[in-house]
C-alpha cells in the first residue's frame, strides 16, 4: 500500500514538472508529429491535454500552445472555426477592436500544410498579435498552434517560424 502511495505521488510531481526543450512528440500518446523548441524552452501539458510552450518559463502567457481539434476532422470545419477561435482568444485576452485576417494556406518543405490567420489590436496597454495555425500531421487529425505576442517582436515571429518549419508527422498509430 505505501509502495503504490508513494508511486502515485512520484508520478503525480513528474506531471506537473515543465519538460525541457528539444524534440518533442505530441500528444504523448499516440503521438502525431514530433517538432523542435529552441533550448531554453519550456513545456507543460494543461488539463485538457494542451501543451503550452514558453521561454525559460518566464513568460506570463504560453508564448504557445498546440491543441488538438477534436471532432473537427475537415478542412472547411477547421476553417469554419478558425476566426471564430481568434475572436474568443483576442476577447479573452482583453484585445479591443480585434481584427481578423484572412486565412491563407502555406506548406513547409516537410511538406505540412497549415490555415493560419492573424488577429491583431490593442490591449487596455500594448498592441498584441494572436496567430493560429491548424494542421494535420495525419489524415482527418487536426491540431492547432495559438500564438500571442507583442506586434512588435519580430523575434517571436522568428522563432514561432523555425518551430513550425520543425514539425515532422510521425507515421503510424491508430488511425493509419
Amino acid at each position: 500500500m505505501n509502495t503504490s502511495i508513494t508511486l502515485a505521488a512520484a508520478l503525480l510531481v513528474a506531471a506537473s514538472l515543465s519538460l525541457s526543450a528539444g524534440t518533442m512528440k505530441y500528444p504523448e500518446k499516440d503521438p502525431a508529429f514530433s517538432f523542435t523548441l529552441p533550448d531554453g524552452w519550456t513545456t507543460t501539458v494543461d488539463k485538457k491535454g494542451a501543451l503550452d510552450c514558453k521561454v525559460n518559463g518566464s513568460s506570463k502567457f504560453p508564448i504557445f500552445s498546440i491543441n488538438p481539434l477534436k471532432g473537427r476532422t475537415t478542412e472547411a470545419a477547421i476553417t469554419a472555426a478558425m476566426p471564430k477561435l481568434a475572436k474568443i482568444s483576442g476577447e479573452s485576452a482583453g484585445i479591443e477592436n480585434l481584427q481578423i485576417s484572412d486565412i491563407k494556406e502555406m506548406t513547409t518543405a516537410k511538406n505540412v500544410k497549415f490555415l493560419r490567420l492573424n488577429a491583431t489590436g490593442p490591449t487596455s496597454e500594448i498592441e498584441m498579435v494572436m496567430s493560429i495555425l491548424a494542421f494535420a500531421p495525419r489524415k482527418d487529425t487536426y491540431f492547432v498552434i495559438m500564438s500571442s505576442a507583442l506586434a512588435s517582436d519580430k523575434t517571436h515571429e522568428q522563432a514561432i517560424g523555425e518551430i513550425v518549419k520543425s514539425i515532422t508527422p510521425i507515421s503510424g498509430g491508430s488511425e493509419e
